[in-house]
């Protein structure tokens, strides 16, 4: 990775870490401006709260909005374990282990 990626790579920590995302459980890497934010989503410092779907998907959107503005990211790749994005929409994933007691 040279220079450019890496100066991507601290712009989205730093818009991460603004929108309250506990930025170490997730891998986040750039190749040829795509970025890539792999892993467990969690937030830290109680300011979203994860029991609302909606809530979430509300800062996963504008993290995007801040990512793409005035930035050489042609595209954002999530690779998240609990949510999922189809056709510009966000969606919970139903995860395997999770039972209905």
């Amino acid at each position: 990775m040279g220079a450019k990626g890496w100066e991507i790579n601290n712009k989205v920590k730093g818009t991460l870490t603004k929108n309250w995302v506990d930025v170490p459980n997730l891998s986040i890497s750039t190749v040829k401006d795509v970025v890539v934010i792999k892993g467990d989503l969690k937030f830290k410092g109680g300011k979203v709260s994860t029991d609302s779907d909606t809530a979430v998907i509300d800062v996963l959107k504008k993290i995007e909005r801040e990512l793409r503005q005035g930035t050489d990211i042609k595209m954002i790749k999530w690779e998240l374990t609990q949510w999922e994005k189809r056709g510009g929409r966000w969606y919970k994933k139903k995860l395997k282990h999770e039972s209905g007691s």
